[in-house]
């Protein structure tokens, strides 16, 4: 008889992990690209700047638009609709943070262009916060932001 496996994981981490199975899985799966990595082991030993010594991309497009330039997805299944109004711009400080990470990486050390999108599952249905969210990534953080629920509709 098999042991059931018991997880300790919170709910958040689990949906987090099962979204980014679902995205990659899509990807793999509808993309021709060969330079495309999936869950990419990047080391930041040679950039002081960044305190922590590697990170891991959600998806990599190497060569996207040429030798020298690299496309990064960050994929993140924040619920916005259950986020308090006054934590919104902390959590997407976070998100551009690890984004910038990556970029600081690929430009100093690796010496290419890096283009960047976060990818989160939905776009919010309270009135008027996806806007605040798709404008506040980008004017303050400099990132465009996605909706799965939307590029999967079309």
């Amino acid at each position: 008889m098999k042991k059931q496996e018991t997880s300790n994981e919170p709910p958040q981490l689990k949906r987090g992990k099962e979204f980014q199975r679902i995205v990659q899985n899509d990807y793999s799966q509808n993309s021709t690209d060969e330079d495309v990595g999936i869950e990419e082991y990047v080391s930041f030993n040679n950039v002081p700047e960044i305190k922590q010594k590697s990170g891991r991309l959600d998806i990599v497009i190497h060569k996207a638009a040429g030798e020298d330039f690299v496309m990064i997805m960050e994929i993140k299944a924040t619920d916005w609709d259950k986020i308090k109004l006054k934590n919104i711009n902390r959590n997407l400080y976070r998100h551009s943070k690890q984004l910038y990470n990556y970029i600081d990486k690929f430009m100093l050390v690796d010496d290419k262009s890096v283009g960047l999108a976060m990818l989160y599952p939905e776009s919010p249905k309270n009135d008027g916060l996806k806007e605040f969210i798709e404008k506040c990534a980008m004017d303050k953080y400099c990132f465009p932001v996605y909706w799965y629920n939307e590029l999967t509709s079309k």
